[in-house]
């Protein structure tokens, strides 16, 4: 278990749990976390008032007015969390770090004496513990004596807990992660997200996505990635801030790139890519120079129509069995 000012964090490494007719797996989180202690513990920034509570209030109950998944419900949930993110943001009307810290330190006080109970019913196996939930494996005949402790602990935090239960789930670490629903529904996280909002990286989503079918279906890895049809699931990007350069160095001299370029590894003749960096204040004459990919040749492609080189697969299919062949 890490205690950080941001919150708490713990979980078994590489390994795999499986539901079955004595076992199951479940998950529970804090509903709406950082809104839900300031509202259940009257924290406020102190030069807001404790009319800061009340108007919060309305926020979250007005969210509950609309189901998960829909604009309104997203909106409002953006609306409550990035309140308390800017109560530490000194250029912020709600900058209160106090504020910020009393949220932070009860929600993973609070969790943890959770994780502390649980962890003494008969046969449970903590396999997450995060910022704002748990997931337990756990023997069905003792659910009545997990419920028991939740229902407790939601009495004396004034906290709601929302629980879903998972039958099958992959943990490479604290960060990655997938879940399998009951319904079949996919919970992605880290390294196995690779359903991407607009404005997230979405780099070699071939990786996550036949890891995913590996580990969910059982389809052969290196088949499955050398048969992929889709080239831009293979292309990853690199970026650099404007004060650095991006370079390739080709067989035939070294050219300047974007400062954001895609790529994908190939076979072909390529190029090596290296990050040109301004020089650290020990060395202040010396630039840096930072590998990508290092080791590796490839052919960059910000108009995929210069995607002419062949796929190096062999650096794909590695990087798949990294998340799928140490679990346990």
């Amino acid at each position: 278990y890490v205690f950080g000012t941001g919150g708490l964090h713990a979980s078994v490494d590489h390994q795999h749990f499986v539901a079955n007719e004595t076992m199951m797996i479940a998950d529970i989180d804090v509903a709406g976390m950082y809104p839900a202690i300031a509202i259940a513990n009257g924290y406020y920034p102190e030069h807001l008032g404790p009319t800061f509570v009340e108007v919060y209030k309305q926020v979250r109950d007005q969210r509950a007015q609309y189901k998960k998944g829909t604009p309104e419900n997203a909106a409002l949930k953006l609306a409550g969390n990035g309140v308390y993110g800017k109560s530490n943001d000194k250029f912020s009307i709600f900058f209160d770090p106090q504020f910020t810290m009393k949220v932070t330190l009860t929600g993973q006080l609070s969790i943890a004496m959770l994780a502390d109970r649980l962890s003494q019913v008969p046969g449970l196996t903590v396999i997450q513990c995060n910022t704002d939930g748990i997931t337990a494996y756990l023997p069905r005949a003792n659910k009545d004596d997990f419920d028991q402790i939740c229902r407790w602990w939601e009495g004396l935090t004034k906290l709601t807990l929302e629980e879903v239960e998972y039958s099958r789930m992959f943990v490479a670490d604290v960060n990655s992660y997938i879940a399998e629903k009951l319904d079949g529904e996919v919970k992605r996280k880290g390294r196995y997200e690779w359903d991407q909002e607009w404005h997230q990286n979405d780099s070699c989503l071939v990786v996550p996505k036949v890891a995913e079918m590996h580990l969910l279906k059982g389809v052969p890895i290196a088949e499955t990635v050398r048969n992929w049809p889709d080239i831009w699931d293979f292309l990853s990007r690199v970026k650099v801030p404007r004060s650095s350069k991006l370079h390739g160095v080709f067989p035939h001299g070294e050219y300047q790139l974007q400062n954001m370029t895609r790529y994908y590894v190939t076979t072909g003749e390529g190029c090596e890519l290296v990050k040109i960096m301004p020089p650290l204040a020990k060395k202040p004459t010396q630039w840096r120079r930072i590998g990508v990919e290092s080791g590796w040749k490839v052919c960059p492609c910000n108009d995929i129509r210069a995607a002419t080189m062949p796929i190096d697969y062999s650096y794909y299919i590695r990087e798949v069995e990294k998340l799928v062949l140490s679990m346990k």
